[in-house]
């Protein structure tokens, strides 16, 4: 009996991490429903099987160990119950990395192949889903684009088969990425037709990733593909891929209002003080940096444990930033201080898990940095370049210095951690090839 449990445990694991970027569309009732099954499965095969071994890796020590801590200080400073259960949850994400590394250590060859083109697939289809809602304002599902004017006219953000969810820029600039890592891995040295086709897709995803007007998602995918060329030594693809996105940049701007609203006109359309032309006064009256006057003040108020997760929407409204908002709208033109988190990482971490919370997040970005650059050097196989494209991809998701949703979220952390355990797993074989 127990032989049969365990066989339907490790089916129901694959399933799920198989098809997880599919469950990803599916929003957050979706996920959240495989992530409970995958923690218990997880927990159930792991008491089984008696094999801590997962929890004995030190990188997986440090990331439960910032995700304790997110739990001990969301007691600290209790706002509420929900906010507590809700910190305690972040631990289901650590099962997500566990089940990702089982699953890709015990899948055959040809099923993981099978993984790769199904999902490449999927990505393919999303992003001409998001091509055909910019060229005729609907998707293939009649789901209109977003932040649009009247009669959805002049609309800036588009999102395809997410619906109302500005995310798939997010989507298809991380899960996107890691598939064609992943694909590239896999071709043949000599098969320059698949090579083509590899980078195709990958001028698909930059192209989709712009239209979405996702500002962060397109700087996750620059700055990952930079330290990927730089690390791995694709120089001729970084020099081919600067103009090639500045004639896409300068085509589609000519011919979108959108474009032009996105990434054009950012700091003209923000900027309070039309007197004075300075761009650094420019850039001090935007609603990002209002955000993150905020954060900082917060920070200032309790620097060692911040104040507590999720609770930046709820101590923002006592800052004295967001007062000023709230009481010259026309200066600010209408946009507060307070929000429901700061849209930096970063200050994140400093307002609501102070120092000691931020010293974490920047140990786990240092250690993925080391790993990257160390275990990038020994082996010169597919599981080389599969460490240095993920870390890359890593390290441009968590830069500290870039704007960027909300940290912990089930759609943010849900890849975040599905990501961990494909550059986990892919360490590990390096490791035991030395």
């Amino acid at each position: 009996m127990d032989i049969i449990k365990t066989d339907i445990g490790k089916r129901t694991l694959q399933t799920i991490i198989l098809i997880f970027p599919l469950i990803i569309v599916f929003k957050s009732t979706a996920i959240n429903t495989s992530l409970l099954t995958l923690s218990l499965v997880s927990l159930f095969l792991i008491i089984k099987d008696k094999d801590y071994s997962f929890f004995s890796n030190y990188f997986i020590i440090i990331i439960l160990f910032f995700i304790s801590f997110v739990f001990i200080n969301s007691l600290i400073n209790f706002k509420n119950i929900e906010t507590v259960i809700k910190s305690f949850g972040n631990f289901r994400f650590i099962f997500l990395t566990f089940a990702t590394v089982f699953i890709l250590n015990n899948i055959s060859k040809k099923n993981y192949l099978l993984f790769i083109f199904l999902n490449c697939t999927l990505i393919v289809f999303i992003n001409f889903d998001i091509l055909y809602q910019f060229t005729f304002n609907k998707n293939i599902l009649n789901f209109p684009p977003g932040m649009c004017g009247e009669n959805f006219t002049n609309c800036t953000r588009f999102s395809g088969i997410f619906g109302d969810e500005l995310v798939a820029g997010g989507f298809i600039s991380q899960i996107g990425l890691l598939f064609f890592f992943m694909a590239i891995s896999e071709i043949p040295k000599k098969n320059n037709f698949l090579k083509y086709i590899a980078y195709l897709y990958l001028s698909l995803l930059f192209v989709t990733i712009f239209l979405t007007g996702e500002r962060n998602s397109l700087l996750i995918f620059i700055i990952c593909l930079f330290i990927f060329c730089i690390l791995f030594k694709k120089m001729t693809l970084l020099f081919l891929s600067i103009p090639l996105i500045g004639i896409i940049i300068f085509i589609f701007a000519l011919n979108s209002n959108s474009i032009k609203e996105r990434y054009l006109n950012i700091l003209n359309s923000t900027t309070s003080l039309e007197f004075d032309s300075s761009i650094i006064k420019k850039i001090s009256n935007t609603p990002w940096s209002y955000h993150y006057q905020t954060a900082f003040e917060m920070f200032l108020d309790k620097p060692l444990l911040g104040h507590g997760y999720k609770n930046f929407r709820v101590k923002c409204k006592e800052t004295k930033m967001d007062k000023k908002t709230v009481n010259q709208p026309l200066k600010y033109k209408r946009y507060r201080g307070c929000s429901t988190h700061p849209h930096n990482y970063m200050l994140e971490m400093l307002s609501e898990n102070g120092i000691v919370g931020f010293i974490i997040y920047l140990t786990i970005i240092i250690i993925i940095v080391l790993d990257v650059l160390k275990l990038g050097k020994y082996s010169k196989n597919k599981n080389q370049l599969l460490v240095i494209g993920i870390g890359s991809l890593l390290i441009a998701i968590l830069f500290p210095f870039k704007p960027s949703g909300s940290f912990l979220t089930t759609f943010n952390a849900s890849i975040l951690f599905y990501l961990l355990g494909f550059f986990t797993y892919y360490k590990s074989q390096i490791k035991q090839d030395q």
